[in-house]
């Protein structure tokens, strides 16, 4: 099972939130602010968050903003008690996962959970693939990361070699090299690795 976290500056809304998740059979952690949610959470870890919108200091979306630019794997739910259609918008691209007005519809919030705890495990994976995809790129000589670029556009050897203005016999040898490091077979695994990155 996988954290929850519930920040809200409003102590009763936070009481009766947990109150009602402990009935739905989770074991949610409160904070009364973004700031002291930070300073406690390791952001870097699977967990779904319900924010609530309007708060002093860091408000919810401000939070919302500093978890993507982080590239936190956190599923986010954001709460509001006056919610309107344009701020809702604005969360769900910012990267919220939905948008929920109080008092909450538990079943509603149910639903919203297990999709969160899927998407969270998604931003997890995701993340780790791109950390890995990074580790072996920066293993690639600049030549090679070269090479790579021109493989990948489907240029026949001989044309990469003319390009670059090496044997072929080296370029066969560079080709190699970022095969072994990007630890792929063949063209069709280079690139669907590469593609998957950008997902």
């Amino acid at each position: 099972m996988c954290n929850l976290y519930l920040v809200d500056d409003d102590q009763a809304v936070l009481d009766s939130l947990t109150w009602m998740l402990k009935g739905l059979g989770f074991q949610p952690l409160g904070f009364l602010s973004a700031d002291s949610f930070l300073s406690q959470v390791d952001i870097q870890s699977e967990a779904i968050a319900i924010l609530d919108v309007q708060m002093p200091g860091m408000d919810g979306s401000a939070l919302l903003a500093h978890l993507t630019k982080a590239q936190s794997p956190i599923a986010v739910i954001m709460l509001s008690g006056h919610g309107n259609i344009a701020m809702a918008v604005q969360a769900i691209q910012k990267g919220a996962l939905d948008f929920l007005e109080k008092p909450v519809d538990g079943d509603k919030l149910v639903v919203l959970l297990e999709q969160a705890k899927i998407q969270t495990q998604l931003n997890l994976r995701r993340k780790q693939a791109r950390e890995e995809l990074s580790c072996k790129l920066e293993a690639l000589t600049p030549r090679e990361y070269e090479v790579m670029e021109k493989v990948l556009e489907g240029k026949l050897n001989k044309v990469i070699a003319a390009e670059l203005n090496i044997a072929q016999r080296t370029l066969e040898l560079h080709r190699q090299k970022v095969m072994q490091k990007m630890q792929v077979s063949n063209v069709a695994e280079l690139a669907y690795l590469m593609g998957k990155s950008t997902d």
